[in-house]
């Protein structure tokens, strides 16, 4: 018999592998855009743009990106932060994950 914990994690893993999933395709398919946007962020210091109508504003700051996202269809906002070091070398290599995982965090909610 199956206990409601066992239950949910197994939504979690089927969620966290749909998650993963769609990074790695996101990665794929827009290999090119994640790498001019990582060109704008690190020349501006923000951008913005619009996935299936939710805003997501990214942010250079001295040792990563955050992003924030604008409302989605259920009125949740959210938002993410992550260390990349002071290197623009090294935010520009890591910047395209983070545009598709944060990409994906905001499809799959």
């Amino acid at each position: 018999m199956i206990q409601d914990d066992d239950n949910e994690s197994l939504r979690d893993d089927a969620w966290d592998e749909k998650y993963f999933l769609l990074i790695l395709d996101l990665s794929e398919k827009n290999s090119s855009r994640y790498e001019s946007q990582a060109e704008t962020l690190l020349k501006n210091k923000t951008f913005v743009i619009s996935i299936e109508g939710i805003k997501i504003r990214y942010e250079i700051t001295p040792v990563g990106c955050r992003y924030y996202a604008s409302e989605n269809r259920n009125g949740e906002t959210w938002s993410g932060w992550t260390r990349m070091g002071w290197k623009k070398s090294t935010k520009r290599s890591r910047l395209p994950n983070f545009f598709a995982s944060s990409e994906a965090g905001v499809l799959l909610q």
